[in-house]
This record gives C-alpha cells, sequence and structure tokens, in this order.
C-alpha cells in the first residue's frame, strides 16, 4: 500500500514539476520573442514591410512623433493601416499610435475634431471621418483615404465603391513624419512668363496635380517670374522651368547662373523644337538640348506616333534606381545628352534611355519618321540627365526634353510621379524618400475549367476519404501483427 501511494506521489510531482517547467519555458519564449520581435512580410510586393529609405527616417528621428489613427475598424484599408504602422512602431521607439474608432469613442473623437479642426464632411459618407493624425511638437498634419490609396474607378457601379489598386501607406506615412520633423516645408518656385504650364490649371496639360502632389509631400511650391526678383532668395531650395514656349531675357539668365553657381538646385524640364534661349546656359553645366524628336518604334504607345513612347531603361542613378521595374510615359520628348567631352568638374549622368532601336529624328517636317546614319541621333538615346558639381560649392540640376509627363492627364500613368518625384528629392538631398511608392494590390484568383472543377470535386468527395480510410485499414493491420 506504501508503495503505490509512493509511486501515485511521485507520479504527481512529475505532473506538477513537468506543468512547471513547460510554464516558464512558455514565459521564457515569450519574454525573448517581446525583446527580440519580428516579422516577415511574405506578399509579392512587400505591401506593408518599410524600404530601407524609410528605415534611415525612422531611425534618424529626434522628436518623438504621435500617430493618431481616427479610422473605423471595419474599412477596407484599416488592416493594411493598421499593419504598416505595426512595422512603423516596432523599428522607432519615437513612434507612437493610438488608435480612435470615431463611432465607438465619440468623446474622443470630438475632442480630435476641435483639437486638429478636421473637417467631418458628409456625416452620411462611411468614410468622412477617417483620418491619420501625425504629430510632433506643435506641426501637424492628417492623411484621408484618398492619399492612401489609388483607386480604379473604372469597375465602380452606380451605387459601389471603386476598386482599390494600390497602397501608398508607406510614402504617405513617411512625408507626414518628414513634415512634422521638419522646421518647415522647403520652399519651390515655378517660373511664370514665358509660356510655361499653369500651376492652376485643371485641364489635361496644366500642372494643378502635379502641385498638389508635392505639397502633400511637405513641398511649398509657388509660381515667380525671375524678371521681379534681381537673385533668387536664398530660402529657395529648388526652381523649376516646366514647359517654356518663349525666350528667356539675358537678365533672367544671368539670375538663374548666379543662382546655380551658388549652390541652388534646378529642374528644366523643356519640349522639343522650343527655343528657350537657356541652351547656351545648359551648355556651360555640360548639357547637350537636342533639336529633334526622340522616336522609338519598339517603345512605342499603341495606336499614336512612334514618338509618344514610354522608357523601360533607367541607370544606376540614385534618382532612378528604384524605378527599374516601372515604365514613364513621354508624350513628345527630346534628346538630352551630357556634351561630349564632359567638363572634368561635372558629374553628368543619362537617367532615362530608349531602346537601341530608338533615335533622334532631326528631320522633323515629315509626317513618317526614318533613321538617316549620320544625321540623326543614334539610340539608344537619353532623354533625361542628372549633373552633379561637388566642389567649390554642391550644385544639382536636372534635365527632362519633355514636360507633358507632368501634365494633369499624364501625371498618374505607370511611374512618371515617381520620376519627378524622384527628381525633386535628388535635387533637394532628400534621397531617403526616393523609391517609397505606391504598392499594388492584387486579387489571386484560381480560374479552373469546368472538366478542372469536376475532377477537384470528385477528389474531394471520394478520393480523400478512401485515402484516410485505407491509411487507417494499414495502421489497424500494422498494430495487429
Amino acid at each position: 500500500m506504501a508503495l503505490v501511494m509512493w509511486r501515485r506521489l511521485v507520479r504527481s510531482a512529475n505532473l506538477v514539476t513537468t506543468i512547471i517547467l513547460m510554464g516558464v519555458l512558455f514565459i521564457m519564449v515569450n519574454f525573448i520573442a517581446s525583446r527580440r520581435y519580428a516579422r516577415w512580410d511574405f506578399t509579392k510586393h512587400k505591401i506593408t514591410a518599410v524600404s530601407d529609405r524609410t528605415l534611415q527616417l525612422l531611425r534618424s528621428l529626434k522628436d518623438p512623433v504621435s500617430v493618431i489613427v481616427f479610422y473605423q475598424p471595419n474599412q477596407r484599408l484599416y488592416d493594411l493601416i493598421h499593419d504598416q504602422l505595426d512595422e512603423y512602431e516596432r523599428v522607432s521607439p519615437k513612434v507612437k499610435v493610438e488608435y480612435v474608432d470615431p463611432q465607438r469613442d465619440v468623446a474622443r473623437a470630438q475632442q480630435l475634431v476641435q483639437e486638429f479642426q478636421i473637417n467631418a464632411g458628409d456625416p452620411n459618407d462611411p468614410n468622412a471621418l477617417n483620418r491619420i493624425i501625425f504629430q510632433s511638437g506643435t506641426a501637424h498634419k492628417y492623411l484621408s483615404d484618398t492619399d492612401l490609396a489609388e483607386y480604379d474607378y473604372s469597375t465602380m457601379g452606380t451605387m459601389g465603391q471603386p476598386h482599390v489598386k494600390a497602397f501608398k501607406g508607406e510614402d504617405a506615412f513617411s512625408s507626414a513624419i518628414l513634415s512634422v520633423t521638419q522646421a518647415e516645408a522647403p520652399l519651390v518656385w515655378m517660373t511664370q512668363g514665358h509660356g510655361e504650364k499653369s500651376l492652376e490649371a485643371d485641364d489635361p496639360v496644366g500642372l494643378s496635380h502635379v502641385k498638389k502632389y508635392l505639397e502633400q509631400q511637405h513641398l511649398s511650391v509657388q509660381p515667380t517670374t525671375l524678371l521681379e526678383h534681381p537673385t533668387i532668395d536664398p530660402n529657395v531650395k529648388l526652381v523649376v522651368i516646366a514647359g517654356p514656349t518663349r525666350r528667356f531675357t539675358e537678365q533672367e539668365l544671368l539670375v538663374l547662373e548666379s543662382y546655380v553657381e551658388q549652390g541652388g538646385r534646378l529642374l528644366v524640364m523643356i519640349d522639343p523644337l522650343v527655343q528657350t534661349g537657356l541652351d547656351g546656359f545648359l551648355a556651360k553645366w555640360g548639357v547637350d538640348l537636342g533639336m529633334d524628336i526622340v522616336v522609338d518604334p519598339a517603345r512605342q504607345l499603341p495606336f499614336v506616333s512612334a514618338a509618344n513612347l514610354f522608357v523601360t531603361t533607367y541607370t544606376k542613378h540614385p534618382m532612378v534606381q528604384k524605378m527599374q521595374t516601372l515604365m514613364t510615359l513621354f508624350p513628345l520628348t527630346r534628346s538630352v545628352r551630357p556634351i561630349q567631352p564632359a567638363p572634368a568638374w561635372l558629374t553628368i549622368t543619362p537617367l532615362a534611355l530608349t531602346s537601341p532601336e530608338g533615335w533622334g529624328e532631326t528631320t522633323t517636317s515629315v509626317k513618317r519618321f526614318q533613321y538617316d546614319e549620320g544625321k540623326d541621333v543614334k539610340g539608344p538615346v537619353s532623354i533625361a540627365v542628372a549633373v552633379e558639381r561637388a566642389a567649390p560649392i554642391r550644385t544639382r540640376l536636372v534635365v527632362i526634353g519633355d514636360s507633358d509627363f507632368v501634365g494633369n492627364e499624364q501625371l498618374p500613368s505607370a511611374g512618371n510621379r515617381d520620376f519627378v518625384l524622384g527628381a525633386t528629392y535628388w535635387l533637394i538631398e532628400q534621397e531617403q524618400l526616393i523609391g517609397i511608392g505606391a504598392k499594388p494590390l492584387e486579387t489571386i484568383r484560381l480560374n479552373l475549367t469546368g472538366a478542372q472543377l469536376g475532377r477537384f470535386f470528385w477528389a474531394s468527395l471520394l478520393v480523400m476519404p478512401l485515402l484516410c480510410g485505407v491509411a487507417g485499414a494499414a495502421l489497424w493491420w500494422l498494430r495487429r501483427r
């Protein structure tokens, strides 16, 4: 009897010890996991993983950033937002995220609306109150649904919602963090008075959309007339010349020359066959503006002229190194190449190239383009270049042979927005944000024929149960032996 009791006591002690050890092991594993937290994103386009650029930005934060997700959990972007901001919190202890449901936490919602002057919009619109607020110190910025995704309205029914094509969370969040942690928005001047495209026009060739897009990236965009300024304000971080059709005066050229010599940054977009007077100025900086129209039958847009082309070949320059999988559409462009021999004190890099089948057509009066050896510019043809001078004062220029690609109609196309934003970031030395773009959301569908569906049905109805039965019978027979 005593032996039986002893055995029971030993078994109980072993059981209790095992339970305690398992509990200790469970606690230790969770403790280590909390200290060495890691996540992996196995989606094709790394939807919620953060890029190296964002990692650099987050790790350089000096001031705390508060993020308030003022969003309804049942909205379609909520899970993507939550997962993306989890990554931001994981990377930087400076980022703290608060989630507020405007329908459940009404008091907190009203406080936020009043504190940040949020426009509640249409009370019948379920997305009207969806905002994400970024705050650091006294600066704040909020994002809405339209800032976080690209939508396809072609599939929207009369009462339906547009399809979400791509998620722009990382791009929007990183730009918002940059905007609230910077002292002030970098000032961008866009020249006027030479037939340049209008910053306010909503027509297909206007620049109102690119102006709005740059302002969303925490840039202050203002039109300017160079004749009104004997010198360019030193607070101006970038001067943009977009699509002039008239010549610049000698006084304006001197203002630009002085600005660039003193370390200014210049983005020039000049359409083909236009005389602007900038040729000589740009030649001093190693840039050859071709008097031609670039043609590329291998990169021609369907049903249009070969001069309406797209580019998929980029160099390894920081401005375009993240665009290798994107194409940029140029409705009509000229060649822009480094002058040969290039000045030794400049680094001049082609950015975008045609295919080897492309060329620069110098006979522009003909209706049918044809390459003429020794007369036309042989492909691959450069249509954009970056210029950098390291000393005595650091200077940067980007020259592009087309301005229509940033017009309201073309800006959303393919990689056009990435191209102009990459140029802007590189020029003002915010390279850490280059390459953060929209990430496509793909719906994976399994398309089966009727015969395949039939085989799948019978396999699930008969084959799988039969296999389980055979396995069970085999196990029973083996155990009997």
